[in-house]
């Protein structure tokens, strides 16, 4: 091989080394070969940063809540940081977004908390790996700051399953609660009080009759009566699952028990108690709602 040749030869070499270390450091990056990959079974489950909520309406709230910040929060009431929160990685803080939502023509009785990193909803299971903040006790916090006070009406939090809501971005609804639901939840004579046994219980509450065809509104909820830190509830019901189970088909609520840090904790699935649609995996059956 002559000069000349050599030298194209060792040109045509380097050249294909600088292309295969674009085309690794683009894949390891999240580039455009990244994001050909198929997405893995937990990202399927999750979503991933890039979902275009333009090309899916119901991904519109995550375009809400998507790159915003503390000091970026776009549409949002404000995008927090929360200081009484162990961050699950401190040189990456997870953020949540607080909204208006939109299903109520009344006042201050209608919010969502929304974390501002891809997650579809209870499906997910970053949500008991230990990745994300405790959104419960945020949203407890959050609804306690900014939903309207009433005796007869306190505060409710909670999220629908993946079959009943309308978003494909997890969303927790800061409301008041139905005033039948409280009745017959304070009338519970012995309720259960362990997190340990929540799907071991069936109750009948009534539910509001606007949001459920059922005839006699009332629906069969997993109750128990807690008191103490509000747990992370997506870890709780996780950890009670059987094999075979599927979590998203579950809702979960959180009713003010009207004494110092106590709660009715609530779970249901529409197949609880046995028919089609005698539980719920709609939670915003037991809100208050004034209804547009």
């Amino acid at each position: 091989m002559d000069d000349t040749h050599s030298h194209r030869f060792t040109r045509l070499l380097s050249t294909m080394a600088v292309t295969a270390a674009i085309v690794a450091s683009t894949a390891l990056s999240g580039g455009g070969i990244a994001s050909a990959a198929p997405p893995t079974p937990t990202q399927k489950l999750c979503g991933q940063a890039g979902d275009n909520p333009k090309t899916d309406s119901r991904l519109w709230l995550w375009g809400q809540v998507k790159n915003t910040t503390p000091k970026k929060p776009g549409s949002n009431l404000e995008v927090v940081q929360p200081a009484g929160q162990v961050q699950p990685n401190p040189k990456k803080p997870k953020y949540y977004a607080v909204r208006h939502g939109g299903d109520s023509k009344g006042v201050d009785d209608d919010f969502l908390i929304v974390p501002t990193n891809r997650v579809r909803g209870i499906e997910c299971p970053y949500l008991w790996d230990g990745s994300q903040l405790n959104l419960w006790s945020a949203g407890w916090w959050q609804g306690g700051k900014r939903v309207a006070k009433d005796p007869a009406k306190p505060l409710a939090i909670g999220v629908n399953s993946a079959e009943k809501r309308g978003q494909d971005q997890l969303h927790i609804h800061l409301a008041q609660v139905y005033p039948g639901t409280l009745r017959d939840l304070k009338a519970i004579s012995h309720p259960e009080t362990s997190l340990f046994n929540w799907r071991k219980t069936d109750v009948v509450l009534d539910v509001d009759p606007a949001k459920t065809s059922n005839p006699n509104h009332q629906k069969h909820f997993h109750v128990v009566k807690y008191t103490g830190a509000l747990p992370d509830l997506f870890k709780v019901l996780h950890g009670q699952m059987a094999v075979g189970d599927d979590i998203g088909k579950y809702s979960i609520a959180v009713v003010d028990a009207g004494q110092p840090n106590t709660y009715f904790v609530l779970a249901s699935t529409p197949t609880l108690g046995g028919g089609k649609d005698t539980g719920t995996g709609l939670m915003d059956q037991i809100y208050a709602w004034v209804h547009k």
